[in-house]
């Protein structure tokens, strides 16, 4: 299966009457929703990218001027969103395998989504593929071409949703860690939510616990990591008037996964490398030194020790303290040498933290 033979269908035809503004022209970052679902699709290999216009149509042809895209204009707009459906699947070539039929007020999903999609379509074959983010159901689905004159000769009553229900059996559904499946810009506030989105770079709460359900990380696990993360929100509460600062966000993601790889051998270096092919290096640099780590005291704290320190303030899911975590460490490997060596120079980093932590809030710290 090629992606040659895939298509995407992008609805931007509608009056975007709930939003009081126009979403395919909303800035997005350093583009717009349309222009960033078109570039999304480009780095994902699409290149058969269907625009369906209506409302505003003359502003989207002079906004994709140089893009290789086709424009096709839905006259009947005003009736909605199913009328651009069919309206543009009616100049798709029946010969290609499918297409996916993309809102553009869903701007925001990740390549590595329609990646999922487009391999669970290719090696499964079913009629059609949707997304799923935590058990939700999400866009855009992939459509295989068998289905166009089923979409094409319905009254449209129950729009796109009602036509495929009636293939369900001939339906699958791809697990994707990205929450952008779900996120729409139906209202101002909506838009709103989805530019801090944008301006994260890392996963959301949920996202974390997704990328840990994909890669099996036990309860108990996900337990502990949770409560790493809290630790490193009480850290991070110590030093707010401290003048430091830290990337919050990368912060707490990496507290939540970093053992998403406890399991595997060099598990902080197996996670980083897991998070990076995800696309979330800074995640993955912060997670590689979880275990050990060098500290400098004449350099400024960072947020590889925050993470480091607070992994060592918990056993399990519950605040210990270090020297009851190094305590229990020491006992279980006794009479190894090399083991009792490394654990030592655990001990020295997380002590030297502190005291790092210390010169910086001038109080005694309180979570050892």
């Amino acid at each position: 299966m090629k992606k040659s033979n895939i298509a995407v269908l992008i609805i931007a035809a509608g009056y975007s009457s709930r939003m009081h503004d126009f979403k395919p022209l909303l800035p997005l970052g350093k583009t717009s929703a349309l222009k960033r679902l078109i570039e999304t699709y480009q780095a994902h290999g699409i290149h058969l990218i269907y625009v369906v216009t209506g409302h505003r149509h003359e502003e989207i042809v002079a906004t994709l001027k140089g893009y290789n895209v086709q424009i096709v204009y839905n006259e009947a707009y005003d009736k909605g969103m199913f009328s651009s459906i069919q309206k543009g699947l009616s100049v798709i070539d029946e010969s290609l395998s499918a297409f996916y039929m993309q809102p553009v007020d869903i701007p925001l999903i990740k390549v590595q989504s329609l990646e999922r999609l487009y391999e669970a379509y290719a090696r499964e074959d079913k009629g059609v593929t949707y997304p799923t983010f935590l058990g939700r159901k999400g866009h855009p689905p992939l459509i295989a071409m068998k289905y166009k004159a089923h979409i094409l000769s319905s009254d449209g009553e129950g729009g796109l949703k009602k036509v495929l229900e009636a293939f369900n059996d001939d339906a699958q559904y791809v697990n994707v860690c990205d929450q952008a499946v779900l996120m729409d810009m139906d209202t101002k506030e909506d838009y709103e939510a989805l530019g801090m989105y944008e301006t994260r770079g890392v996963p959301t709460e949920q996202e974390c616990l997704a990328i840990m359900k994909e890669n099996g990380v036990e309860e108990h696990i996900i337990a502990h990591c949770q409560a790493v993360e809290k630790m490193v929100s009480i850290l991070l509460q110590e030093l707010s008037s401290c003048m430091l600062i830290f990337d919050k966000n990368a912060l707490c993601a990496a507290a939540l996964l970093h053992d998403i790889a406890r399991k595997e051998k060099n598990h902080a270096s197996a996670g980083a490398l897991k998070l990076k092919n995800l696309g979330y290096e800074t995640i993955g640099d912060i997670i590689a030194t979880h275990m050990d780590i060098d500290v400098d005291l004449n350099m400024p704290l960072n947020e590889n020790e925050l993470l480091f320190l607070a992994d060592k303030l918990v056993n399990e899911d519950e605040v210990c303290g270090f020297e009851k975590r190094f305590e229990k460490a020491f006992l279980k490997y006794e009479g190894n040498f090399d083991a009792q060596k490394n654990i030592m120079k655990r001990l020295n980093a997380t002590k030297m933290i502190i005291k790092k932590i210390e010169n910086l809030t001038g109080k005694v710290f309180n979570y050892g």
